[in-house]
Order: C-alpha cells, then structure tokens, then sequence
C-alpha cells in the first residue's frame, strides 16, 4: 500500500488513478481549497487593461478559483496574452479559457523562471495567479529581473478538522509515501506524530523538498520530476514495484 497526500479537491482523482494503474493507495486529504472571491473579475480587469501582458498560473487550484467565480463572468483571455501554466495538469485544466499555454519541460519555478520570455522581462507586465502563503521563487526572481508584476491571492489552503482517507491506513503494508509538495509533506508528518515515517521511503518531485525531508530525518527519498498522477504512478512502476 502507498500512503498518497493530497488536497481534498484532488484526492478523488489521485485515488481513482492509483487504482485504475493496480496500486493500493489510501490517499489523504488534509487540506481544503478555500477560493478567493471575485477572482475571474479581478483576472479579467487586469487582461483587459493588459492584453499584450504575460499571465502565469501556479497549480489547478489557481483555475479552480477562476471557475468557480467565471460562471457569472464569461471571463475569456485573448489570444494577445501569453499565458503560461507551472504543469502540464494546470495547462489542462486552463483549456476552458484558451488552448494557447505555454508549459516548462521542468514542471516547477525554476522551470517556468527559464522560459525564453520569461528571462529577460524587465519592464513586461505580468500577472501572476497562486495560493495566498505559497512560496515566493517566481515573484522574487521575476521583480530582480525587473518585471512589472501583480500577484493575485485567488485561493487559500485550509486545514481540515479531521484527515479524510479514501481508504483505511494499513501501517503494517505501506511500501512508500508521495507527498508533492513541502507543505503537504509537513501537514502529513505533523498529523501522523504517533507513526514514525522516517522509516518509510518516500517520493516527492523537486530537490527542495527532498532536501526538506532529510532536515527532518527521512533518508530513502525519490523525486519524480512531474507531479500530475501518470507520471507519480510511472515512476512508481519503474522505481518501487
């Protein structure tokens, strides 16, 4: 069994395509995604304002807020604006508003941060969509290299009261933990004190957060460098089965 963290809005997903692939998996929800109101309004003020601008779009989560307040928007991004999504899952989801996005191969900041249009940006309005309290890489890099940037808050991870399991936790049969990013990881470890996870090997998708694991005395760790479930699943296949 693998024990799988993901946010509530992702966990029925995850949990049916560990199963379609023949992997046992609890998946784990231990946050909610609470929406930004009055997003796609504020998203749409901006690209009509800015329709030559550069949009970037930091998870699903990101367009999950855009079209949940969009149903009474018909918010549309035009063709001029160069939209760019940090995953192929994210590019996906943003095809009910333009199938023109651009995609790192390094599906992550550092990749979005080595995109030709994106290395040299000074003076180039920018909008970039995220969680409120995520990690601050891009816009960082983005205003040292001179951008004229607007961030968004469009949603919020909230903890829940209490974990939700697709499925009961066997601790005696769990062959691997996946956590795909930092604070999903440390919401898993802060839940599950009593059980000592350091014991387990672990998979996660960027050195950064491997490097956090080891801080924290898990030593057998894996990154898979895309964390949409086909390729957690893949490299699962190839590397634990």
């Amino acid at each position: 069994m693998y024990l799988v963290t993901r946010p509530e809005p992702k966990q029925a997903a995850s949990a049916n395509a560990f199963a379609q692939a023949g992997l046992n998996a609890s998946v784990v929800a231990l946050q909610r995604i609470q929406h930004a109101p009055h997003a796609a309004v504020n998203v749409t003020e901006w690209v009509n304002q800015h329709s030559d601008g550069i949009l970037i779009v930091t998870s699903t989560a990101a367009v999950d807020a855009l079209r949940s307040a969009g149903e009474h928007t018909n918010m549309q991004l035009p063709a001029s604006l160069h939209v760019v999504a940090v995953g192929k899952s994210t590019a996906k989801a943003l095809g009910v508003f333009t199938n023109a996005v651009i995609t790192p191969e390094q599906e992550n900041s550092d990749g979005v941060l080595s995109l030709p249009r994106l290395r040299d940006c000074a003076d180039q309005r920018i909008l970039l969509l995220k969680g409120k309290g995520g990690r601050t890489r891009i816009q960082d890099e983005l205003l040292s290299r001179g951008a004229r940037l607007t961030i968004f808050d469009v949603y919020e991870r909230k903890p829940l009261a209490a974990p939700v399991l697709s499925q009961p936790i066997d601790w005696e049969a769990i062959s691997g933990i996946v956590a795909t990013s930092g604070e999903q990881a440390q919401c898993l470890i802060n839940e599950y004190k009593a059980q000592t996870l350091s014991q387990f090997r672990w998979l996660t998708v960027s050195e950064r957060i491997a490097e956090q694991l080891r801080q924290q005395g898990i030593q057998q760790v894996g990154i898979c460098p895309q964390a949409n479930d086909p390729s957690l699943i893949a490299w699962i296949k190839d590397n634990w089965e």
